[in-house]
């Protein structure tokens, strides 16, 4: 079972990074200029100052879908967000962790972030907690980042 479980999240970990790799070959994007005062922020690691809550989980067609809050602590907002969340059994023991981004720009403060998709295969997989893994300065956004 576990050894299935590992063989579909690659086969999805692949899938969402082979069109990304192919993207970023395909065209080079013209770069939007950073004021001097935003590179300073943009060299900081925006990632330590932004926090999740515990994800309440819903059961649709075949998906987890977690609802959590999004805590910016930083002065400026960011983007590209990040996330992994933990999946367990019915007794609580842990089977995996998958990551998923979620690509809009977060202020500074709190934000409600609802339908953060999960696939899943078993009935018998529960949503646990999630954590930060990356965030970006929004100031050093490219123009198409946000596709």
């Amino acid at each position: 079972m576990r050894a299935l479980l590992a063989a579909i999240m690659l086969t999805l970990v692949a899938a969402a990074v082979v069109p990304a790799a192919t993207g970023l070959l395909a065209h080079s994007p013209a770069r939007t200029f950073i004021p001097l005062r935003d590179l300073n922020r943009a060299q900081e690691r925006p990632v330590e100052n932004v926090s999740l809550s515990r994800p309440s989980w819903e059961e649709a067609a075949g998906l987890l879908v977690a609802e959590l809050t999004l805590s910016n602590h930083n002065d400026y907002a960011v983007n590209n967000v990040i996330i992994a969340c933990d999946f367990l059994d019915a007794a609580g023991n842990r089977l995996g962790t998958r990551g998923t981004a979620i690509r809009r720009i977060f202020a500074p403060g709190d934000t409600r972030v609802d339908g953060v998709e999960f696939a899943r295969f078993s009935r018998e997989l529960r949503g646990g907690g999630c954590r930060m893994l990356s965030a970006k300065p929004a100031a050093s956004a490219r123009q198409d980042d946000m596709e």
